[in-house]
């Protein structure tokens, strides 16, 4: 005899011993059958994937606990319901992504990324003598934030060889070490910004890198201040250091001794075009008449110049010469006392003051339709005008890479040069070359686009 509302083991509850006894058996295949279920892959996933498993631990407690708002209705069937088995409760067996790439949740996708491939040439001509040089140097040094900041220049020596190969050979290092000076300068300009006026210090919340106590702190107004500095400070540097260069190569205080130190130096100098990529923008300084040109939108869209060269007829460019005491005279074309046909460059000390190495720089956001950007020299420019230079380069770029045996060929061109780019300079040389120009010709392009 049972008290009421307790059950005896081997009872149904109701007096039905044999009834209890029959169904004992059925949880537990249905136990068995639900983890051999879970041992199966689920879903068609991808096949050359292969099913992959992990264990994971999961809490106590049912999943299939009702909410105090759900009734006994509201859970599954017996099919479908998963038992309080200890031994599923502690462990799970749960697949492993699919192999392959995966998509990016919109917190996950990268800062945008600004492309730089380029390519270049340099080729005597029809002259006797090769006065030209380049300077390619991407990923130069970093900036204040820790952007890559890629240098690319140009340099059109006069009166001998020595003056661009020393801007060649140094011009990118003091870049580097004026943009390190200024970059400091920034950061404690920055500093300096947002704890103006708090007696505690600068603030160290993210808000405080774009706010201060004086308002929004002028981000982009001083960093292109800070470029245009170093860039100043850099040409002054070389062109100090053009006024003891030798024809044999050589910088030295007091002058050099050697036979070449006779040949007349007052009047070698060089121009230079040094452009700076930092994230989404292009820095450019120039000085004389080599020139930079982007090549933006398709087809037919005009280019926008980077530079402007200078020439002693230009009307700004001319008074700043009178005014200094000097002439242009025509000799073969508007030349500085009738010798310098241009009006700024690096060196030529004996034209001071009227010949000056002041460069004027420019600054210009990138956008998503800038197809490249050339530097060239004015042997190339005398004879091609910007917007044939960019169509030539535009359908170069646009043509892709060659096969790989011509790959190979222009692989001597550069080390890290891309083909493509080094085709446009060629096909742009080789035009020059057949319009007959008759000077040194010298050609970086710098492709902007993501391209296969």
């Amino acid at each position: 005899m049972t008290s009421a509302g307790v059950n005896v083991p081997g009872d149904d509850g109701v007096g039905n011993p044999a009834a209890a006894s029959g169904s004992a058996s059925a949880p537990e295949c249905r136990t068995m059958q639900r983890r051999r279920r879970r041992l199966e892959p689920q879903g068609s996933g991808d096949a050359a994937a292969g099913p992959s498993w992990v264990r994971r631990l999961r809490p106590a407690a049912s999943r299939f606990s009702p909410s105090p708002s759900q009734g006994s209705a509201d859970r599954p069937n017996d099919e479908e319901q998963e038992e309080d088995d200890p031994d599923v409760q502690e462990m799970e067996l749960v697949p492993l992504p699919p192999a392959g790439p995966q998509e990016l949740q919109p917190a996950d996708v990268p800062a945008q990324v600004w492309p730089v491939a380029f390519g270049s040439l340099s080729m005597a001509g029809r002259m006797r003598m090769m006065e030209d040089t380049i300077s390619l140097h991407p990923d130069l040094c970093t900036w204040a934030d820790g952007s890559p900041v890629h240098f690319f220049a140009v340099f059109d020596g006069h009166g001998g060889s020595h003056v661009s190969a020393l801007c060649r050979d140094r011009m990118h290092e003091f870049v580097a070490e004026e943009l390190g000076k200024e970059g400091a300068a920034f950061l404690r300009r920055r500093q300096e910004w947002l704890a103006w006026g708090d007696g505690a210090g600068a603030e160290t919340s993210a808000a405080a890198f774009v706010r201060g106590p004086r308002g929004a702190w002028p981000e982009r107004e001083e960093e292109e201040r800070a470029w245009r500095s170093a860039l100043r400070r850099s040409f002054r540097r070389a062109d100090a250091m053009a006024a003891l260069a030798c024809a044999c190569g050589r910088v030295a205080r007091p002058s050099c001794r050697c036979p070449l130190s006779s040949v007349v130096s007052g009047i070698v100098g060089s121009t230079a075009v040094v452009a700076l990529l930092v994230r989404g923008r292009l820095v450019v300084a120039n000085c004389g008449d080599s020139r930079a040109v982007l090549c933006r939108g398709p087809a037919g869209t005009p280019p926008v110049p980077l530079s402007s060269d200078h020439k002693p007829n230009r009307p700004d460019e001319r008074a700043r010469i009178e005014a200094a005491g000097g002439l242009v005279v025509f000799n073969n074309g508007h030349r500085v006392r009738g010798i310098l046909a241009m009006s700024r460059a690096l060196g030529d000390r004996l034209l001071r003051p009227e010949v000056i190495a002041e460069p004027e720089i420019t600054v210009t956001e990138r956008t998503a339709e800038d197809e490249c950007m050339i530097l060239a020299t004015d042997g190339m420019w005398d004879v091609i005008a910007n917007d044939v230079a960019c169509n030539v380069a535009r359908h170069c770029l646009e043509d892709g890479n060659p096969p790989p045996a011509a790959t190979a060929a222009a692989a001597t061109a550069g080390r890290e040069e891309e083909p493509r780019c080094v085709r446009a300079t060629s096909l742009l040389a080789r035009l020059a070359i057949g319009r007959e120009t008759l000077d040194n010709v010298s050609i970086i392009v710098v492709d902007l686009k993501h391209r296969e």
